[in-house]
């Protein structure tokens, strides 16, 4: 990967990368928590910003966001993978550009969209903060990365 012409996705302009896997299902948001589990990675479920035991079922973690703030953080190599469950509609993660700081990342991160789209069987998107239509990369269920 030519990280000359993909740097600037990530340069620092006071805003979020997202990560979108869109339409999703309940059974799309299991799998992809089943495949989480399954990464080496560490997880860090919050209950307003308190540590919590992850729970087994997506079920149980939207039915916690009726009454708390609810993220879950995955740690991978450099970069940090936030999830805030703000709907069951659409697969949401967020990550600090900052985080991805050369090519060397670029693997780790094209890994955590892959794992996406296989748990659900669709291409994932990265995309500018609040922005699903402003397409950075795409990644196949294949995991095969394409550049916008």
């Amino acid at each position: 990967m030519d990280w000359a012409t993909r740097q600037h996705h990530f340069k620092w302009d006071g805003a979020l990368r997202d990560i979108y896997v869109t339409p999703a299902t309940m059974a799309d948001w299991q799998r992809v928590l089943t495949s989480l589990r399954h990464e080496p990675a560490r997880l860090d479920y919050r209950l307003d910003g308190i540590p919590a035991p992850l729970p087994a079922t997506v079920n149980a973690i939207f039915a916690a966001t009726r009454h708390h703030a609810v993220t879950l953080a995955c740690h991978m190599g450099n970069i940090v993978y936030a999830c805030h469950f703000f709907s069951t509609e659409r697969i949401e993660f967020d990550l600090d550009p900052r985080s991805v700081q050369s090519g060397h990342n670029l693997p780790g991160l094209r890994h955590f969209m892959a794992m996406l789209a296989r748990a659900c069987g669709r291409t994932s998107v990265l995309t500018h903060e609040n922005a699903p239509g402003q397409v950075i990369a795409r990644v196949q269920p294949t995991g095969q990365m394409l550049w916008a």
